[in-house]
């Protein structure tokens, strides 16, 4: 099942609180939410959508449940559970601990509802994510691996640290990195320390773990380049919050990075990134180390498009384009917008023949799939102007691909064509 097809269900019988989570997890996630508020209406939702939910927040107390029976009814469907409750004393936050859910929240507090929603949001982005668990001991490992995966992360296995060396030079986009200090071949602290050659504390979060009373273990972990350290025996709440609090750190640094070299709109890569990167691609290029193709392509009549329909439909159009040009590019092509309704592309080692063949590919895509909405589709094409030849700057070639654009562009449209001196 894709992750667009997962579903949350909130039960709370308080209207107001129900309403408040529900709209503020449609705007932060734009998933489709399940709302009720008994018990027997929440059994009707579960039995329609079987294996799509992947979480409820529920109130601990319904008019027709009012001992917390929802609980168990979604944990014995296999459903991940948030509780809402407005006591949170030790004998309750132990039960539900004991429980297995994933975590408790009181209600009475609405600034809490926030971090129901940021939990919430977590847990669907964690579908996309991996995390490494290195721990010589089957026990121990397999201890770790449950609670990752209960968090919806993908979890991979490793025995010591040169096993894990190995699965993180497969596995790229890896964020989460779980060590044991003391393992065969490669203890953690000779892992974590040839794991920041290659990835720094921003990119990729790594926690070591022993058990140990030996405070200086603690400390050569972090001095290695571990983001954090958890002593056993632990308490599963603060594995859990240790995690989300790594996982949470290295996502709002992305978002920060990203910030300076996005375009806001379509996500896309932004006219400083492109050059910056670009320039030293293209010096490669010069050395003759790679072979580099550059590319303009401008959106056929966009004006009209904004004029007829509204700018809205048009930052859709933008978004629709940047969308399928990404799906029909590799993943080593870098691909910018440069402003308005202009796209650069620069096409790494994409031999000359090979070029028209994938441009002509993407404007047929888009030729092909217009932009659906709910009462109309809009029919979009592209023009695109390319050269693989190498000439004095970056400038300079991108210069020559925008002359083959205005030829597309002022030859009918909807066309691909090469740069000509």
């Amino acid at each position: 099942m894709s992750k667009k097809s997962k579903k949350i269900i909130v039960v709370e019988d308080n209207r107001a609180i129900n309403a408040m989570l529900v709209d503020s997890l449609k705007n932060e996630l734009g998933i489709e939410i399940a709302t009720a508020t008994t018990l027997a209406e929440s059994k009707v939702i579960v039995e329609k959508n079987p294996k799509s939910l992947f979480l409820a927040i529920l109130d601990l107390n319904l008019p027709d449940a009012p001992k917390g029976e929802v609980v168990d009814y979604m944990l014995e469907n296999s459903i991940p559970s948030i509780v809402l409750t407005a006591n949170t004393d030790d004998c309750i936050q132990s039960t539900f601990v004991n429980k297995g859910v994933i975590d408790y929240v009181n209600k009475s507090n609405l600034n809490e509802i926030q971090y129901v929603v940021d939990t919430a949001r977590r847990l669907y982005e964690n579908f996309d994510r991996k995390a490494l668990v290195v721990d010589d001991s089957d026990v121990s490992r397999m201890l770790l691996a449950t609670l990752l995966e209960k968090q919806n992360l993908k979890v991979l296995e490793a025995i010591n640290g040169v096993q894990a060396l190995k699965l993180l030079k497969i596995h790229k986009d890896i964020s989460l990195v779980i060590t044991d200090y003391n393992m065969p071949k490669m203890d953690g602290m000779e892992l974590i320390y040839n794991i920041r050659k290659d990835h720094s504390r921003d990119e990729l979060a790594v926690i070591g773990i022993s058990s140990t009373d030996d405070n200086i273990v603690s400390v050569k972990l972090l001095k290695s380049g571990a983001n954090d350290f958890i002593s056993r025996p632990f308490a599963h709440e603060e594995f859990n919050c240790r995690i989300n609090q790594n996982i949470d750190a290295i996502t709002n640094y992305k978002k920060v990075r990203d910030a300076s070299i996005k375009d806001y709109l379509t996500d896309l890569y932004n006219r400083k990134y492109m050059f910056e990167t670009g320039t030293k691609l293209f010096h490669n290029a010069k050395r003759d180390n790679i072979k580099l193709t550059a590319a303009m392509i401008d959106i056929d009549h966009f004006k009209r498009v904004n004029d007829t329909h509204g700018h809205h439909v048009g930052d859709l159009a933008l978004k629709h384009v940047s969308s399928i040009l990404t799906e029909e590019l590799r993943d080593g092509d870098i691909l910018a917008r440069m402003g308005g309704e202009e796209f650069c592309i620069l096409c790494i080692n994409l031999e000359t023949a090979s070029a028209a063949i994938v441009f002509e590919r993407a404007r047929k895509a888009i030729e092909e799939n217009p932009l659906a909405l709910e009462d109309l589709d809009i029919a979009i094409t592209i023009s695109i102007g390319y050269t693989s030849d190498l000439v004095d700057s970056l400038d300079q070639m991108i210069n020559n691909a925008d002359s083959a654009l205005y030829d597309a562009k002022h030859t009918g449209r909807n066309k691909v064509v090469s740069f000509s001196k």
